[in-house]
């Protein structure tokens, strides 16, 4: 492991990648609420409403979602999160600074995640016991209150990234902030080989860890191979050699390359299936991300008054409060519907549309102004 020391320095913060961020906890969360607001849609307005919904949904599946495999956007948060927590040690590195100390990034690491995280578990827990008590009679409900005692204290402890079990706990999201506590753990060994210049051997090993992750599947649950740091490490990974390169070289993608890469990847959709296809699509939109996410660095820098527009501003800030949404909003949905049913019997399409999104902001804000902040404030 390499000898670093403390240092009050950072390196500035992106905006463009909070924008980014933000895109994506909002994707994965309008994926939900239109998924989970199940309720039958009666007369015009409902049904109109839920087609509009219907063909958004498709169209976003079909110009993103590597078929069978991850939803693209939690594949695109993970390049990110390769890139958002290798690039202060490059940039730190590359300027001649002393590195940020081992002890100060894993307690860092832990106030970002697991405060907000515990939270998350409480509500999912909190809806499993009123559901169990008082069952809804909805299968949705039901499968995501599944959660057996040996289960529920993996997730409390954060290892279920490393319990080969799909865990639901009325929280099924945190499987993979689990894989992420993973990465963050095993970031100090990543860092001394890509120190050391090993990035082609790096992206070997993960490579291969995917192959590995093809043969557990004859004795595991694909749900859990396909949530695990064999799967989703690669996409990692890429996003820690982007920011290698941004920082030694200044890598960044016109817009040309970016749509490329994505007609690239609506190309690889096309091909007929073969055994391993949906792992290579999962690469590909991988690959496609780590496009995006320097094409919109090279938007930031030649355009760096954006940062204030109304739009902008708005989607830095849903990239702030990006992983509150994102651990929080399964429960508050889940928790929000059973009231539904079970406290108003009310199966309303419209009245559960506006109870599980007004229930998601809710929890989002009292999870990130209530917790995250309190135990964590970003550097800069």
């Amino acid at each position: 492991m390499d000898d670093v020391r403390p240092t009050p320095a950072a390196p500035p913060r992106l905006w463009s990648l909070d924008v980014l961020r933000g895109g994506c906890a909002l994707v994965v969360f309008l994926s939900h609420w239109h998924l989970w607001s199940s309720f039958a849609p009666q007369g015009g307005i409902e049904r109109f409403i839920r087609a509009l919904g219907e063909n958004c949904y498709t169209a976003f599946v079909t110009l993103t979602w590597p078929t069978g495999g991850h939803h693209p956007a939690v594949i695109c948060f993970f390049v990110l999160s390769g890139f958002c927590i290798h690039f202060p040690f490059a940039k730190r590195a590359h300027d001649g600074q002393p590195l940020a100390g081992w002890k100060d990034y894993f307690h860092r690491r832990f106030l970002r995640i697991m405060p907000a995280y515990w939270a998350a578990c409480a509500l999912g827990l909190a809806f499993v016991a009123i559901e169990t008590l008082r069952p809804s009679g909805s299968e949705l409900l039901a499968l995501h209150a599944i959660s057996p005692p040996e289960e529920i204290a993996v997730r409390l402890t954060g290892l279920s990234g490393l319990y080969p079990r799909e865990i639901f706990a009325g929280n099924y999201l945190l499987n993979t902030v689990a894989v992420e506590i993973v990465m963050y753990a095993l970031y100090p060994w990543f860092h001394a080989l890509a120190a050391r210049g090993h990035w082609t051997g790096l992206g070997v090993a993960f490579v291969l860890m995917q192959g590995f992750a093809v043969l557990l599947l004859r004795w595991v649950t694909p749900f859990w191979v396909f949530n695990s740091v064999f799967m989703l490490g690669l996409f990692w990974y890429f996003g820690a050699f982007a920011a290698e390169r941004f920082v030694r070289h200044g890598a960044r993608i016109r817009g040309i390359w970016f749509g490329l890469g994505w007609g690239a990847f609506l190309a690889l959709k096309t091909v007929p299936h073969f055994y391993g296809l949906n792992i290579v699509r999962q690469a590909v939109w991988a690959l496609v991300c780590t496009l995006g996410i320097l094409w919109v660095l090279r938007r930031e820098a030649r355009h760096p008054a954006w940062r204030d527009r109304p739009v902008v501003a708005a989607m830095r800030y849903a990239g702030r409060v990006s992983y509150s949404l994102y651990a929080i909003h399964t429960p508050a949905i889940m928790l929000a519907t059973w009231l539904l049913l079970v406290g108003f019997h009310q199966e309303d399409y419209l009245v559960q549309l506006a109870a599980n999104l007004g229930a998601s902001i809710a929890a989002t804000l009292a999870t990130y102004y209530g917790v995250e902040r309190v135990f964590y404030r970003p550097r800069s």
